[in-house]
């Protein structure tokens, strides 16, 4: 991780203070709710019903919300759930504290109730067709950053893509996040190949924090024609509504000036001005601005090239 991404961190815990209290001070007034800090991208509430994939390759089913009983059920890697509810009863596993969910499912024919610990449950369900993207973490994979008085552990998150098709795996890939704060929310697109050859689908992976300065990653998938899955270079925006704003963006081959197999990447920052606009909104004035070219061969499924982050 390069010294840019490190400052930027240690930026973000000095002014994420208030917003993690007031996150803190929801979770409280959430009385039926256990506030559950690694598991805020899932966006799962009690009482509410969401359809989930299966993330774990194997996840047995209880019958209970812990594992004093035998397990009811096997289920795997992309099977189809519906969360109904939130148990009291937490569970951690590989760095991971979360409670058990309620689940409706249907095994060989027979629909079926029980419960499953939610690190075994995709974040999303994403899917094409019959190729299902499960979405989910693995596990917590924190760094340290300074030593001494300044060490600050950097709280973060191994991610993993599934790619399944009728009940098979047949491809993943995975990343790091870059931050805690930035892991509140995700979420998930699955794009056609956007123009480049080979590709059957792009993929874009959101991570967010929700609020100012929390920067916002996107981590880019392409799915190929032949069942990979290959890892693209990821962006991130961010910015303080009136302050200032990074934004980094990319133009796709079938996109308004795109170029055969070509991903084309543009960094601006900018800061508010003095001056303001007609309707009183700050005028920014661009302090840095860089551009860089990523090429596809679709032949050997590889992309060179590299932004001047």
């Amino acid at each position: 991780m390069n010294s840019q991404t490190d400052m930027l961190f240690l930026h973000l815990m000095k002014t994420l203070l208030l917003f993690l209290f007031l996150a803190v001070g929801q979770f409280a007034l959430a009385q039926d709710e256990p506030g559950y800090p690694d598991m805020r991208c899932w966006s799962i509430r009690n009482n509410d019903t969401s359809d989930r994939y299966i993330f774990a390759d194997t996840a047995l089913i209880r019958i209970s919300p812990d594992t004093r009983q035998p397990p009811a059920d096997t289920l795997f890697a992309g099977d189809n759930i519906t969360v109904t509810g939130v148990a009291a009863n937490a569970l951690t596993i590989r760095g991971l504290k979360g409670p058990w969910l309620k689940i409706n499912y249907t095994k060989n024919g027979h629909a079926k109730t029980g419960y499953i610990w939610q690190g075994l449950v995709s974040c999303r369900e994403l899917r094409r067709g019959d190729v299902k993207f499960v979405l989910g973490i693995e596990r917590r994979a924190d760094s340290v950053i300074g030593s001494g008085k300044d060490k600050v552990i950097r709280q973060r998150f191994l991610v993993k893509l599934k790619v399944v098709q009728q009940g098979v795996v047949r491809a993943i890939a995975g990343f790091i996040t870059d931050n805690d704060e930035s892991a509140n929310f995700c979420d998930g697109k699955v794009m056609s190949g956007m123009g480049l050859s080979n590709v059957q689908h792009i993929l874009d992976i959101t991570f967010s924090g929700g609020a100012c300065g929390v920067p916002s990653y996107d981590y880019y998938f392409a799915f190929t024609k032949t069942g990979q899955l290959i890892r693209f270079p990821e962006k991130f925006n961010v910015g303080d509504a009136g302050v200032y704003y990074h934004e980094e963006t990319f133009t796709f081959p079938n996109e308004k000036n795109g170029k055969p197999d070509s991903i084309l990447w543009k960094m601006t920052e900018a800061e508010a001005a003095e001056e303001t606009d007609k309707n009183g909104e700050p005028k920014y004035k661009v302090t840095a601005s860089k551009s860089a070219t990523y090429t596809w061969d679709g032949v050997n499924e590889k992309l060179s090239g590299q932004a001047g982050k």
